[in-house]
Order: structure tokens, then sequence, then C-alpha cells
């Protein structure tokens, strides 16, 4: 069975849309409710909605949007294989898969086949998480839509490997043959435009990339999980705060010769202003 994901239904629909339905909801209530509480359910949620807003941006209540951030400017550790915290930063490779699928139907993404693909997807997931301990998959970030049009249609995910050679081999897994097959299947059936698939793969060695965040929930490198060496438990990355060491795009990614150069020619340009 192809479960649909309800995180993501507040995005199936454009603003208008959602406006239609919630004065669809209110003419229903007009008619079958005495007329006298026909405008209760609509009052009520406003109030609580309203008081919410005002509790939160008074601090009367717990900033929400706060939940689970990481204060502060900091950047990302990968740990040594025996889970010790490495000296250099940036000292380990890392290679990213980046996978989306688009619903070019009237449906949206409640297109059968668009659904059938998400699924397939899900599964890739939990096949990769299942063999974490000797796949090198390092996790993913949740699934995200992109923003170009009004109501949206287009899934997309990141997930991080330790190395290229550990996503080729994610490639050839049973469930990655299974979901191909389908895909061909479909793009070559009678509506072979319907549904759209991307997939983008970036390799960075040792040394070529960093990351860097203020105030954020965990995003991306910092949602990556290690096997602990000889335990079940997983472990996260190690998290840097001083900002002598994460500042600059050189110094996080460990060259810190090229990070001085970058200073120097910084320095140079100020005071020739």
């Amino acid at each position: 069975m192809v479960y649909y994901n309800y995180n993501l239904v507040k995005d199936e629909l454009s603003l208008p849309a959602w406006l239609l339905v919630g004065a669809a909801a209110q003419i229903l209530v007009s008619f079958t409710a005495p007329q006298e509480f026909a405008f209760v359910p609509a009052g009520i949620t406003f109030s609580v909605l309203l008081i919410n807003f005002l509790a939160q941006a008074l601090g009367i209540t717990k900033n929400t949007y706060l939940k689970n951030t990481i204060p502060g400017r900091h950047t990302v550790v990968f740990p040594n294989e025996d889970g010790s915290r490495p000296e250099k930063l940036g000292d380990k490779p890392i290679a990213m898969f980046l996978v989306g699928i688009r619903s070019n139907s009237a449906l949206g993404r409640l297109n059968p086949t668009y659904r059938r693909i998400q699924h397939y997807m899900d599964e890739l997931y939990e096949d990769a998480e299942t063999n974490r301990a000797t796949n090198g998959y390092l996790g993913r970030t949740p699934d995200f839509l992109p923003q170009d049009f009004s109501s949206n249609n287009t899934l997309i995910s990141i997930s991080y490997w330790k190395t290229i050679d550990d996503l080729e081999a994610f490639a050839r897994r049973p469930i990655h043959t299974k979901a191909f097959m389908y895909l061909v299947k479909a793009q070559t059936g009678d509506k072979p435009q319907e549904t759209g698939v991307l997939h983008e793969v970036l390799y960075c060695p040792p040394g070529h990339w960093e990351g860097i965040y203020s105030n954020m929930t965990p995003w991306g490198l910092e949602l990556l999980k290690w096997v602990k060496p000889k335990q079940k438990a997983l472990q996260g990355p190690y998290i840097e705060h001083d900002l002598k060491i994460i500042n600059g795009m050189w110094g996080r990614m460990g060259n810190k010769l090229r990070q001085a150069e970058a200073e120097q020619k910084a320095a140079e340009a100020g005071a020739s202003m």
C-alpha cells in the first residue's frame, strides 16, 4: 500500500483553493447549525490562533519556532572511524545524492504513478537505514517542496554517503532496481510525461566542503549519523562554535593557508577603500 504523507497536506493546494475549502466548510456549517451558531467555529479558530500568536510574540509563552534550534554560529566536524574528534576540519570526503519527483498531472501529488514512485523512494531510504552499519549511508534531509508554484507537486530530498563508491553500491541494491524498472515502465507507457524524476550527485573530497549554521534546527550535514565502533548506537557530528576556528570558507574546509590568503586580500581591499 502507498501511504500518504500528511505532513505535506498544507502544500497540496494553492492559497485560493484553501480559501475555497474554508468557504465551503463555512457554508456547510451555516446550513447544518442553528443560525446563531453559524460563525462560532470560525470565531473560535481565529481567536485561538490570534491568542497563540500574541502570547508568543509578547514572550508570554515559549517560542515554538525555536524548538530544537542550535543557538549561535557554528559548523560541523565529522568524527573519526573510532568516534573521536579529528584535529582538522573537513578532513573526510562526502557524497551527496539529490533525488526528486514531480507530478505533471492535474491530480498533482495524488497521481497514482507519482505516489507509487514516492513509495519506492521511501523504501529506498528504509533499506539504506536498515543497512547503515555497512553501506556508508549517513542520513538524509526531510522531504521538502520547492516553492516555484502556488501549489506544489515536486518532492525533493538529499541523502549523504561516506564515499562515492558507497553511493554507487546503493544504486545496485534490489529495491533500487525494482524502482528503476517501474520508472522505465511508467515513462514509456500511455502517459509518459505525467511524472518527472531527477537526480543529482555531488562528490566532495576532503577539504572541499563546509557548512555554517546559526540559530537553525539541524539540517543537512548536521543531521548525519555515524555508527559507533562495536556499538549499535549512532553519533552525530561534533559541533564547533569557536569563531576563530570557523571563520571563513577556507577555514571551515580545514585549509588554513588559503584562509590566511583570503583574509589578507580582504584586508588589502579594505585598506584601499
